[in-house]
Parts: C-alpha cells; sequence; structure tokens
C-alpha cells in the first residue's frame, strides 16, 4: 500500500544525456536537403570548384598528395552535413566529382593520386620525414649535449623508471 502523503513521482523529468544532444531537426543534416536530385548537387558542386579561388585552393590540396577520391569523401560528407543533400544523392554525384576534379587537374598540368589505393604502404609519412630531419639537425648541430646526453643515460640505467616508479 502506498503512502498518500508521499510525493508523487515526477516522469517528466530530462532523459540522461538529454542536455547533451540537440532537439530533433536541429541540425542540418536532420532537416529536408536543398538539393534533392543528383543534377542539382552535382551542378552546385561544379559551379562552386570551377570558380578561381577554389580550383587554386584544391589543386593546392592534390599537389599536396591527397588523393582525388578522399578529397571527393570529404566535400560530398560536408555537403550532406550542411544539409545540402542526402547521403544517397552524395554517393550517386561522386564519380561524376571525380571525373571533374581529375580533368582539372589534368588540364592544369598537376600530378595527382586518384585513389587512397594508390599511395605506397612503404613510404614514409610527412611526419616519419620531419622526424627523421630533425634527429639529423640535433646530430650535426649538438654534438656536444650528445654526449652529455650518453653520460646522464649511463647514470640513470639502474633506476625504476614508469609511471609509478618513486623519484628519489
Amino acid at each position: 500500500m502506498q503512502n498518500k502523503n508521499a510525493p508523487a513521482p515526477i516522469l517528466d523529468a530530462p532523459i540522461p544525456g538529454q542536455g547533451m544532444t540537440a532537439p530533433l531537426g536541429d541540425r542540418p543534416w536532420q532537416t529536408p536537403p536543398q538539393f534533392t536530385t543528383p543534377e542539382k548537387a552535382l551542378s552546385f558542386y561544379i559551379s562552386k570548384i570551377t570558380s578561381d579561388r577554389q580550383a587554386s585552393q584544391m589543386m593546392d590540396i592534390l599537389e599536396m598528395g591527397v588523393p582525388v577520391d578522399t578529397l571527393v569523401d570529404t566535400m560530398q560528407l560536408g555537403g550532406v552535413m550542411e544539409g545540402m543533400h542526402s547521403v544517397d544523392v552524395g554517393i550517386i554525384i561522386a564519380p561524376a566529382l571525380s571525373e571533374a576534379i581529375s580533368g582539372m587537374a589534368d588540364k592544369a598540368g598537376i600530378s595527382y593520386t586518384k585513389e587512397s589505393s594508390d599511395i605506397e604502404e612503404d613510404a614514409p609519412t610527412d611526419s616519419e620525414i620531419a622526424l627523421t630531419l630533425n634527429e639529423m639537425k640535433k646530430t650535426v648541430d649538438e654534438p656536444m649535449e650528445e654526449k652529455v646526453e650518453e653520460s646522464v643515460e649511463e647514470d640513470t640505467e639502474d633506476m625504476p623508471s614508469g609511471l609509478m616508479a618513486r623519484r628519489t
């Protein structure tokens, strides 16, 4: 038997985590897309990428080694997130966008990578190259500091190391 003087349970309280989410329909991708057909979406992208400023930036990105398919995927995913078109329209227009960007790069005389699978697996990444060059620079510029570091390393070999090691 329930106590008549006890307060009634609150059933209209927020769901845990509700404060960290947006209301349904509040995000651009949750609303009807601006371009509902692949033709309209493709004409939007073609007019966008053929402007002088955008074309120049896109060619710079391709020269840096970003594959065409990665660039196209990024563009169409951004379009979905902005509510420009739906995911399926983005997938449909991706090959045509890829061909348009490849043609622009060919016309500009820029060498590019068509697909991300064309990138050599054994080739060092830019960060690995930068780290190696930095290490080489240190050995050339600072030979005295290296000798000091070697003597310090010899003294600390017997000391415990790690996150939980005690420091003396």
